[in-house]
């Protein structure tokens, strides 16, 4: 049949929603890797005395640097894995934002 329109049932395709983003965040993108880190730092600190209990750190994909390869990330990550992170609050994180960004959940 031309024309005829497709039933709603058969449109519809469920789509894996990510949580909302956390109402505090903090964009990493342009600094070096030292500054980031010092970026994160004061992030954990202020958001823990806001009494947030989630953060968001946006990275980037790492598709900007010259390898284009994600390196920022991956420093951010073994940071909050770090003793150091752990007493700025870290208590587990996920890659969010299709890669680009990491949730932290406080404690």
């Amino acid at each position: 049949m031309r024309g005829a329109a497709q039933s709603p049932e058969m449109s519809c395709v469920p789509r894996r929603s990510e949580p909302p983003a956390p109402s505090f965040q903090r964009d990493l993108h342009g600094c070096t890797p030292d500054a980031a880190l010092r970026r994160v730092a004061q992030a954990l600190h202020e958001a823990r005395v806001r009494g947030e209990s989630r953060v968001r750190l946006i990275t980037g994909r790492g598709w900007g640097n010259r390898e284009q390869k994600p390196i920022l990330r991956k420093k951010v990550e073994a940071w909050l894995g770090s003793p150091e992170g752990r007493r700025a609050g870290a208590r587990s994180w996920q890659v969010a934002a299709k890669g680009g960004a990491l949730d932290v959940k406080l404690g």
